[in-house]
């Protein structure tokens, strides 16, 4: 069932939008791996791989990639996490807000995360 606040398709002004995780994931060395099971894996899958249907893939994350996940739980906006990494990682990251955006999409489009808007 989806929240009134819940964004189903990725919105135009990103920054505005508050993202939280929606799967697991480990902690090692500081670097996160975001692990999620398939919500539907194809036939082949179900019949031939029984077994590995409900073992959860794995996505490693560098260290920026790590640093953002940490931050997306649901309480700060794209704008704010944009901040805070150029704050920590000051020219490693630029241009940041392009880099966070992008990696904020593509773990919406994996279905990794969740949008919703910022209630006031």
């Amino acid at each position: 069932m989806r929240k009134k606040n819940d964004i189903n398709r990725e919105p135009e002004d990103i920054g505005e939008v508050v993202p939280k995780q929606s799967c697991d994931y480990e902690e090692k060395d500081g670097l996160v791996t975001v692990l999620y099971i398939e919500e539907n894996p194809s036939f082949i899958d179900r019949t031939f791989f029984r077994k590995f249907v409900k073992k959860p893939h794995r996505v490693e994350l560098d260290e920026i990639g790590s640093f953002i996940w940490k931050k997306i739980d649901g309480n700060l906006t794209v704008n704010e996490i944009t901040a805070l990494a150029e704050e920590h990682f000051a020219e490693k990251i630029e241009p940041a807000k392009e880099r966070v955006q992008l990696f904020i999409n593509q773990m919406f489009r994996t279905k990794l995360i969740k949008l919703f808007r910022k209630t006031y």
